[in-house]
C-alpha cells in the first residue's frame, strides 16, 4: 500500500482530506525520521500506541503497527529442523558460530532427556551445562575451497643446479634419511667426497627437491585403510610454535596426510583429514582415531556435510584406558605417537626453522623418505608404499636419484 493512494481514497469517500495526528504534548511526537513500514506514511501521521514504553507506532492512514527500532523486526537466521523453533546464537567462536534450539518441547530435547540414567538426571538438575540435550547447528566461517594443503615453494628450478643428480641424492641421503644437519652434510661432502658446497646450498637443494617430492607424495600415495590415526606435534618457526598434523594408515603404516599450520584449530584439522581420505574408496566408512582435541570433532562435523556421515571419530583420552573406546583404539593411537617421535628425531638436527617454507620442505622430504624409502620392521622390513622402479637400486642414494627423476617428470 502507498499512503498517497490511501489519502486520495479517504478524501474521495469523506469529501475532506485526512488530517495529521493532533498531538498536544510535544514530547509525544513520533520521531521525525520514522515512517510507517506498511504504507510509507511520514511521522506526522504516526503516534505512539503503547503508552510510556514508546516502542510501537500506529499509522493513522492504514491503521497498521510499526516498531520504532528495526531490530524488533529481525527475522531469525536458522530454524530447528525438528520442531521449527527459531535458533538463537549460543556461542561465537573463531572457526564457527553455534546456534541452539531452546524449545523444551522439541523432540530432540525430550528424546535425549529420556535417555539419561538416574545419576545423569541428578547431575543435569545441578549442572545442566554438562549435557548437550538441545539441538545445535554450527555455521562454519570457512568453506571447502579454503581447505588448501601446505606445500613447499621452489627456491629455484631444480634443473639449474650446478651439480649432478648423484650429489643431490647424497644430500637427501645425509640430510633427510640420516637426519644429519645441513652444516654436517656440507662437511661430509667436502671431506669425504671432495664436493665443495655450503650448508645454505644444501638447504636450497632440499627446497628444490621438496617441491617435486610433494607432488610425488600426492600422486603415489595410493589407497588408504578404513582406520586412520591422527595427531599434531609442534615445531619452532622463527622462535614461535607451529603445528604439524599427521595421519597414518593403520595397516600399511604409510603417512596419508601432513599439514603445517600456526594453530591447532578446526581449519588445519579439516585440511589434514580431507587429504587423509582423498584416495579412499567412495563407499568406505573411515574411523578417525585422535586425542581429545575438539578441533578434530568440529572438522569431522564439517566434512560429513558433504560425505554423508562416512567419517566416524573415536577419541582416545589420556594415558590410561578408562573407557571402552580408549581400550579398543589405544594401539592405533600409539602408531601416531611413534610417528611423532620419528618425525621429531629427523627435525631435531634443524634446531628450528627460520622460514615456514623450510619447515614444509623438510617435512615433505621426511614423508617421502618414510613412505617410499624407509623399511619398517613391523612390515617385514618393507616400505609402506613399494615402488617397482626402485627395485634395481641397491643404495639409498640411488633410490633417491631415481625417485627425484620420476618426481620431476610429474
Amino acid at each position: 500500500m502507498d499512503y498517497k493512494d490511501l489519502l486520495e481514497t479517504y478524501e474521495k469517500e469523506h469529501n475532506h482530506p485526512l488530517k495529521p495526528v493532533n498531538i498536544r504534548n510535544a514530547e509525544n511526537h513520533a520521531p521525525g525520521h520514522s515512517v510507517c513500514y506498511t504504507c510509507g506514511a511520514p511521522s506526522k501521521y504516526l503516534y505512539y500506541n503503547d503508552g510510556i514504553r514508546r516502542s510501537q507506532l500506529k499509522c493513522k492512514v492504514c491503521n497498521s503497527v510499526s516498531q520504532v527500532h528495526r531490530r524488533y523486526l529481525s527475522v531469525t537466521k536458522y530454524l530447528c529442523p525438528h520442531c521449527g523453533h527459531a535458533l538463537f546464537l549460543w556461542k561465537e567462536r573463531k572457526d564457527c558460530s553455534i546456534y541452539k534450539c531452546d524449545n523444551d518441547n522439541c523432540s530432540v530435547y525430550t528424546s535425549n532427556k529420556k535417555n539419561l540414567n538416574f545419576g545423569e538426571r541428578l547431575l543435569q538438575s545441578v549442572k545442566s551445562s554438562q549435557f548437550k540435550l538441545h539441538y545445535q547447528y554450527r555455521e562454519y566461517h570457512f568453506t571447502n575451497e579454503q581447505l588448501i594443503h601446505a606445500s613447499p615453494k621452489p627456491y629455484s628450478n631444480i634443473t639449474n643446479i650446478r651439480n649432478s643428480l648423484n650429489t643431490l641424492a647424497l644430500i637427501l641421503t645425509f640430510h633427510v634419511s640420516f637426519a644429519i644437519s645441513a652444516r654436517k652434510t656440507a662437511y661430509l661432502l667436502r671431506e669425504v667426497f671432495k664436493i665443495r658446497l655450503s650448508y645454505q646450498s644444501v638447504l636450497n637443494y632440499c627446497e628444490m627437491a621438496a617441491y617435486h617430492c610433494h607432488k610425488f607424495n600426492l600422486a603415489y600415495k595410493g589407497d588408504v585403510d578404513n582406520i586412520q590415526a591422527g595427531d599434531e606435534t609442534y615445531i619452532k618457526i622463527n622462535g614461535e610454535h607451529n603445528f604439524t598434523f599427521f595421519f597414518i594408515s593403520a595397516k600399511n603404516l604409510k603417512i596419508s596426510a601432513y599439514h603445517i599450520d600456526t594453530t591447532r584449530d578446526t581449519l588445519p584439522a579439516a585440511i589434514a583429514i580431507k587429504e587423509a581420505i582423498r584416495t579412499a574408496s567412495p563407499n568406505l566408512k573411515t574411523f578417525i582415531i585422535t586425542d581429545g582435541n575438539p578441533s578434530y570433532q568440529n572438522a569431522i562435523h564439517f566434512l560429513n556435510k558433504s560425505l554423508d556421515d562416512k567419517l566416524k571419530l573415536k577419541n582416545v583420552i589420556g594415558l590410561q584406558n578408562l573407557d571402552a573406546i580408549s581400550t579398543r583404539f589405544r594401539p592405533f593411537k600409539q602408531l601416531i605417537e611413534r610417528l611423532n617421535r620419528t618425525y621429531k628425531f629427523h627435525m631435531r638436527a634443524a634446531t628450528g626453522f627460520s622460514s615456514r617454507n623450510g619447515a614444509v620442505s623438510l617435512t615433505t622430504l621426511f614423508v617421502t623418505f618414510y613412505n617410499f624409502l624407509r623399511p619398517h620392521m613391523s612390515l617385514d622390513y618393507k616400505v609402506p608404499v613399494p615402488l617397482g622402479f626402485l627395485n634395481g637400486f641397491d643404495t639409498l642414494q640411488g633410490r633417491w636419484a631415481a625417485l627425484i627423476q620420476t618426481a620431476i617428470a610429474i
